[in-house]
């Protein structure tokens, strides 16, 4: 599926960060994840610099990055052909194996004229943990969690952000 590019050379340091991806699997971490991670090997590495070798290790097609709208990009160490799940609710994104569904997009794909070479597909909703998670009539922020055990009045604004109609940040469950 995809082809390295012969002109990236695997430093120690890409090494590194590629151990460490394997690591963190199942989960996908951000560049800060892999930073915190590689500074216990590395002491002195900068994030500057582990943002450059995931950028290099991602076009030479060592790893995959997950891009989520208005979320820090995940890095995924699998570069075979597999789709991903994020929860809504917990954030977490999760591998989904079914080599037919990209076999046949990828087939589809090539009969109306074009060539897939990679696929970055995120399916999103929630996932079991979240579906079964009690309901307890709280404000949820994803960002800061539990806020109030109480839910805010009808056509009141946000009690986080203060936004005056409904808040797609902070969500109520």
């Amino acid at each position: 599926m995809n082809k390295y590019h012969k002109s990236t050379r695997l430093t120690a340091q890409k090494k590194t960060i590629l151990a460490c991806l394997r690591h963190f699997e199942p989960i996908h971490p951000t560049s800060q994840m892999v930073f915190q991670r590689v500074k216990k090997e590395i002491p002195n590495i900068s994030l500057a610099t582990v943002y450059r070798n995931l950028n290099s290790l991602r076009k030479g097609g060592f790893v995959e990055e997950i891009v989520v709208h208005d979320e820090p990009s995940r890095y995924d160490g699998r570069v075979d052909a597999h789709l991903h799940f994020r929860c809504e609710c917990c954030k977490e994104i999760v591998d989904v194996e079914d080599p037919n569904l990209f076999r046949s997009t990828s087939r589809l794909l090539k009969e109306k004229g074009f060539l897939v070479q990679r696929s970055t597909l995120v399916y999103s909703g929630l996932c079991r943990k979240c579906q079964n998670h009690k309901k307890d009539d709280s404000l949820f922020c994803s960002a800061l969690g539990k806020i109030k055990s109480s839910l805010p009045k009808k056509g009141s604004s946000c009690q986080i952000c203060g936004f005056q109609e409904e808040c797609s940040y902070h969500t109520i469950k």
